[in-house]
Formats: structure tokens, sequence, C-alpha cells
């Protein structure tokens, strides 16, 4: 197994595991060439950041300051993925790099994209013997603010990655996030899972979910503490391929790709992605993601892949 990281936007990609025979197969969706990474609307790969998913028209209240974010969505005038130029639109550093690990670091200045605080960012990717990798971010602010940060790779476990179609998926949660048009937590901000399509705790078909679904956020229940918990599995059956995510964040946002263009295909691949739930600042039943001065951000993705 081996993984390729850009340090523009800190981005997976290539993260090519053995299959049956030991042959290394991509996982996830990539561009041809660093043009493509820079002009990509997708975030194929990337690092996102300093908030992930969307906050409603890029404002909140942050101890009992009226905070205005850039608005990146532009019909929609929500901030998205950390707004014009996110962490995903950045050159990282490199700190630290051995045989099985990279390490990068990004510093975002106060005021950048709105956001309060200068905020010091690393993002490491680490693989073991066992195939699997593991994303550790960390982060420190000089002011209270917000941080959540994720990885935004388009999984794909097929031989030829032409469609999502022939996958299947399960969701570890009970609970998911009803979402308005603008795919904006709506009340009462959680509902169960039971007797809807966004019941996903037993395999679907992904074929049969993807144009109903589309892009969900599910709440997941922490078991013990703050600890690292399987939190999605995504099989596909053709080719025996599977990918187990673990993560200790509080929530999954899970989608289809419905909107890709361009180079990329309408539902080529699917991205599950772990970190705080969607405009979180501005909905107190929500896990918090402020992080005040003398804290630090810390929080864990794993990726396992394994053959059946």
């Amino acid at each position: 197994m081996h993984v390729e990281v850009l340090d523009w936007g800190c981005r997976i990609i290539a993260l090519k595991v053995p299959d049956k025979s030991g042959r290394l197969i991509d996982a996830v969706l990539n561009y041809p060439n660093l043009a493509d990474y820079k002009n990509d609307p997708y975030y194929v790969g990337g690092t996102v950041g300093r908030y992930a998913n969307r906050i409603a028209q890029g404002r909140f209240t942050l101890e009992q300051l009226p905070i205005q974010l850039t608005t990146n969505e532009k019909i929609e005038k929500n901030h998205l993925h950390g707004g014009e130029i996110g962490f995903d639109k950045r050159y990282w550093n490199v700190v630290d790099i051995t045989d099985n690990a990279i390490e990068m670091t990004l510093t975002s200045l106060h005021g950048e994209e709105g956001y309060p605080g200068m905020l010091i960012a690393n993002t490491r990717y680490e693989l073991s013997d066992d195939n699997e990798l593991t994303i550790k971010y960390t982060a420190k602010s000089t002011q209270t603010t917000i941080a959540n940060i994720t990885n935004h790779s388009y999984f794909n476990l097929s031989d030829e990655q032409l469609s999502i179609d022939g996958h299947e998926i399960k969701v570890e949660a009970n609970f998911y996030t009803p979402l308005d048009l603008y795919h904006l937590p709506k009340y009462p901000f959680k509902e169960k899972v039971d007797n809807t399509v966004f019941d996903l705790r037993q395999f679907k078909d992904v074929g049969h979910i993807k144009d109903v679904i589309c892009n969900a956020n599910y709440c997941i229940e922490k078991k013990e503490g703050n600890q690292v918990q399987r939190v999605a599995t995504i099989l596909h059956i053709e080719t025996g391929r599977q990918l187990t995510i673990f993560s200790d964040y509080p929530s999954l946002q899970v989608y289809f790709g419905n909107y890709l263009t361009g180079k990329l295909l309408p539902f080529q691949g699917l991205c599950c992605e772990p970190h705080f739930a969607p405009n979180s600042p501005n909905i107190i039943t929500y896990p918090s993601a402020i992080l005040k001065p003398g804290e630090e951000y810390c929080h864990v993705i794993r990726y396992q892949f394994e053959n059946f």
C-alpha cells in the first residue's frame, strides 16, 4: 500500500491498496496534473478547513461577538469548506517525512476568510503494515475561533473507477441531520433513521440510494469518551475490496458525487467525511467546534482496507 500527497491543499492524490492478487489499485479519484487541482471546484482529495462543510450565510456569534465569514456559495450565500481560499487552495509546508508518514503544516492568519485568531494547523498521514492510513489533525489558535478540518477524498473501489454503482455502504448511526434545500440542518436538527431512506445501519446498494440521499450528515454517538470508532464501511462486491472508516468526530457527511462534472463524472466517487456537523456554530444542540487559546484541536480519521 502507498499514498501520494500533494503539498497544494495537502491533498491525497493516490491511495493504492493491494487487491486479492496483490496488484496495487487506486481507491480514490484524482486528476492527471497540477493545473487540474488548482482549478478544482470539488475539493478532490483536499484537506478542507478552517471549517469543513457549511455555515449559514457565513454568520455566527462567538463569545457574544458577531462573526462574518466570506460566502463562497454565491447562490445560497453560505460559507463552504473554509471560504474563497480554504486550506485546500494553499501550499502546505512539509515538517516531517519518514518511510511511512508525512506531516505538513499551514498557518492561517487572523482575519483570513473572516476567522478570528491565527491558526497553525498540522496534518499527518501515516501508513501501517495492515493497509491502514491514519490522518491526524492538530491545530492551535491565538484567539477563540472555530476549527473543523477533514479530508475530502472521493472513494471508488472498482477497477476502472467509472461509477460507484456496484458499491455497498453501511453507516454506524442511529440519527441523521434533516437538511433543507441549501444542505443546511433544519429543525429538529436530529432525527432517527428508523423507517427512512437514511437508515444505513445495514449494507445498502449505493445504486438504489444515490439519487435519493445525495448528501447527508449523520450524527455519531460516542461509545466511550472521545475514542476513535468505526463510523462507516464501503465495499465493492465484484472486486472484493472493502474500506472501513474510523473517526473520533461527532458527525459524518456522506456524499455520492451527484454534482461532479468536467474531468470527473456524476456518481464517479463517494465521499465519507468525518467532521463537526454543518452549521454547528449556530446550533447549540450540536457538539461545539470552538477552539480556545491554550487548547489543542486534535482529531483522527483512519481508513482501513481489506479484501474479502
